[in-house]
């Protein structure tokens, strides 16, 4: 069975916005990689990924080493790990390294409840 965090990756790879909007809970909060404020409604994650998408050949790709997953509480769980945004094509692709956090609630029907996500620092 997929994660959740499996599924939001999916989709965001085939540029499936309302999908990706879905698995987030009405009152979640993103704090996106590339948004300088916190997004804490439907509407601003939309256009959140409405933007990212539209980059040619814009995607993220998990890296398995080093995911976790953590019981917070009975149905709720803590995904951490790191992962890569890119954009581009060939010679022109721009990758960008980043941490994640994914607050999931895991009961009948499951939701997104906080999203975090940071570039890696160069260093």
């Amino acid at each position: 069975m997929k994660t959740l965090p499996q599924i939001w990756n999916e989709f965001v790879n085939a540029g499936r916005v309302d999908d990706v909007c879905s698995l987030y809970a009405e009152d979640a909060r993103l704090l996106a990689t590339f948004a300088p404020l916190p997004v804490d409604n439907e509407s601003g994650i939309r256009a959140y990924f409405e933007g990212f998408t539209s980059r040619t050949g814009a995607g993220v790709s998990f890296d398995v080493d080093g995911s976790r997953r953590q019981e917070v509480s009975g149905h709720v769980f803590l995904y951490t790990g790191t992962y890569t945004f890119y954009h581009g094509e060939d010679k022109e692709r721009q990758e960008f390294p980043a941490r994640y956090s994914f607050l999931v609630d895991e009961s009948a029907e499951p939701k997104i409840l906080h999203h975090h996500s940071s570039l890696i620092p160069a260093g």
